[in-house]
This record gives structure tokens, sequence and C-alpha cells, in this order.
């Protein structure tokens, strides 16, 4: 049965009231991406980068998923379905999917750098003060959140590559939400020898529309009613 593979961005959360984060002057919740998310500053930039990521997480508590995050739960269940998302957000999980491929590292989450281990704290500030949580680590210095960073390599990448370059032509590519800044989607459409759909609430200049077979300018929460029909017009 053919397969679909969804690639998703901010755009998909942005409904439910969480930041794109990227203003149109490169600002990050008014911070400088540099300094709040950039693997070569953050220790020097420790506390402000802990805080900037404490309000993001209590955030997420106050937030709910939306009907598109629904409908890839309900995709999920009715198709071989791989979900990759470069949102750093649990909705899609709180909307009921079940096997999500966090792309660029899991809010919820903490890791400590010189053990490795990673841990969630749910959506709780982190203490600054506090240590791993592994007694024979007990460092203080090298936790941070579990979110690549900028300069950081990011290790589910090459998850991602394979199975774009293993699609064959029954198989549905779906781009929804995203810039297209970080991720060469237009690429990944061009290569696909498969129908390609793409989602975003409006143009993007880094997003090529006439790669893709299908192109909605909508709030993904509307789109993805529209998709829906393509899905069952294509795989059943």
């Amino acid at each position: 049965m053919a397969k679909l593979v969804i690639l998703t961005g901010a755009g998909l959360s942005a409904e439910s009231g969480i930041s794109t984060f990227r203003d149109s002057n490169g600002l990050w919740e008014n911070h400088r991406i540099e300094d709040v998310c950039h693997i070569s500053t953050w220790e020097r930039n420790f506390e402000l980068v802990h805080n900037f990521y404490n309000a993001r997480r209590t955030q997420l508590a106050t937030v709910e998923a939306n009907a598109a995050h629904r409908m890839m739960a309900e995709w999920e269940q009715r198709y071989p379905t791989v979900l990759f998302t470069q949102n750093v957000d649990d909705l899609l999980e709180r909307g009921g999917c079940k096997a999500v491929v966090h792309l660029h590292g899991f809010l919820p989450e903490l890791r400590c750098v010189h053990c490795g281990i990673i841990w969630s704290i749910g959506y709780k500030a982190w203490d600054l003060h506090a240590t791993c949580p592994l007694p024979k680590c007990g460092n203080a210095g090298l936790v941070k959140p579990n979110i690549v960073f900028f300069g950081e390599e990011a290790p589910l990448y090459s998850n991602m590559w394979n199975t774009f370059a293993t699609m064959d032509e029954s198989d549905i590519l779906l781009v929804l939400g995203t810039s297209g800044v970080v991720l060469p989607v237009n690429e990944i459409a061009a290569a696909h020898p498969g129908i390609s759909i793409l989602n975003n609430l409006r143009p993007e200049a880094a997003v090529d529309p006439d790669v893709f077979d299908y192109v909605f300018y909508k709030p993904a929460t509307e789109a993805v009613h529209d998709i829906d029909a393509l899905l069952r017009q294509h795989i059943g």
C-alpha cells in the first residue's frame, strides 16, 4: 500500500498559539537566534537560554492540539504514515499521533551534555541551579534543553533522508507549515517521483510552489480537509 510521508513546520502549531519564532527581522520572541539557540554561545548565555526555553515550555501547558494535529492522527490510523516534524512541541502527540519523529528535538526534555542522559520535565521550568538527575554524574553547567541548536548536528536527519530516498511513485509527500529556510523542501519535492502536496498559510520566498502537484494557501486546520479528500482519492 502507498505510504504517506509528512514533513511539518511551525505553521502546523501556529493556530494553537505556538509562536513560529522566526520573525521577518530574524528574531525569536524578541531574542537573537545566536543568543538563545546556537551551540557556540549557549554556555556563555546559560541563564538566558534556560529562561527562554523555560518560558516556551510553561507556555506549552496552556495550549491545545488543533484540528490539523488530530487529522494527522486519523491519517496515521488509516494509512502507513511517516511523520517528521521540525516542531519541538508535543501537540502532535496530544492530538493522537503515535510515531512522531522530532527532527529538531523535544521541548519537554532536557539533556546532560556531560553524560548524554535525556529526561522529561514536562511543562515545568528548569531550575538553573539543579544538576543532572543521574547520581553518578551530578553535572550542573552542561544541562541544556533537548533542542538541536544551530551549529549542532541533527541526528535524526539521516532517518529523514533515507525515507525520502526510498519513496516511490505510489507514495504521497505532504509538506505543511514550513518556511523552507531550514530544510530544502524544493529539492525534496522535486526529487519525489509521486504526488507532492504543499500547505502554507501564504507564499514563502524560499518555497517554490511549482515543484508541488497541489498547493493550498490557507490555515492548516482548513487545508487538512482538502488534503484529506486528495488522500482518499489517491490512496483510498
